[in-house]
C-alpha cells in the first residue's frame, strides 16, 4: 500500500483509454473523502467518462465503460482491485473510526475476508501491550484468584509471558505491539 498521504485515494481511468495509450490524459487520482458515498463516486465515474469521451471520443462510437483502477492510497490492499471495486465495502470501512479500521485490518491480516471482517470487527478487543503492566494487568482479569495466590505464596510464581503467549494473538500496527485474545472470533 502506498502512504503518500493520510487520504484513501484511487487512479481512476479506463481501459479504453489504457489500450489507446491515453490512461494519462483522462486518468487521475480521486480523492475519496470527497464523496459521501458509493453512489457519489459512481456518479463521478460516469461523468467522467462521458466528459472524456466529448475530449477525445473512441473509435467506432463505442464509449469509457469499463472502469480501471491502476493505484491505491491508504486503505487495505484487500479492498483493492483493477477491476470490479467493491466501493459499497470500501466506503463502509473509511466510514469506520481508527479503532475499528485497525480490528477490520486485523481480521484481514487473520486471513478472513473483506465481508467477514467488516461484519466481525466489533468482536476484535485489542489492547496496546505495554509490558510487564499490561501482561500483569490482563492476568489479574483473566485469573484473580491465581494473583491472589501468587502473592500470598512465595513458592508461587506466575509466567505472564507465557500467558500473554497462550492466551493472545501478537498483532503490530503502525509499529505498535497490541495483544488481541486467541478467541476473538468465537
Amino acid at each position: 500500500m502506498n502512504t503518500t498521504t493520510e487520504t484513501p485515494k484511487i487512479f481512476v481511468t479506463d481501459y479504453a483509454s489504457y489500450n489507446n495509450g491515453t490512461q494519462f490524459e483522462f486518468g487521475h487520482w480521486v480523492d475519496l473523502d470527497d464523496f459521501s458515498d458509493a453512489d457519489e463516486l459512481n456518479e463521478y465515474i460516469t461523468k467522467h467518462f462521458a466528459d472524456a469521451d466529448k475530449k477525445s471520443p473512441l473509435g467506432y462510437g463505442s464509449i469509457r465503460e469499463e472502469l480501471m483502477i491502476t493505484d491505491y492510497e491508504n486503505f487495505p490492499e484487500e479492498l483493492y482491485s483493477e477491476s470490479g471495486m467493491d466501493f459499497e465495502a470500501l466506503y463502509e470501512y473509511l466510514s469506520l473510526n481508527n479503532d475499528q479500521r485497525m480490528a477490520v485490518d486485523f481480521i484481514l491480516y487473520d486471513g478472513h475476508d473483506v465481508k467477514y471482517a467488516l461484519s466481525h470487527y466489533e468482536n476484535v478487543c485489542m489492547i496496546e501491550d505495554e509490558g510487564s503492566k499490561t501482561h500483569w494487568y490482563l492476568f489479574e482479569e483473566y485469573y484473580p484468584e491465581a494473583e491472589i495466590a501468587s502473592n500470598t505464596c512465595a513458592y508461587l510464581e506466575v509466567d505472564y509471558e507465557r500467558f500473554i503467549d497462550t492466551e493472545f494473538i501478537t498483532y503490530y500496527h503502525n509499529g505498535i505491539r497490541y495483544l488481541i485474545s486467541q478467541y476473538w472470533n468465537n
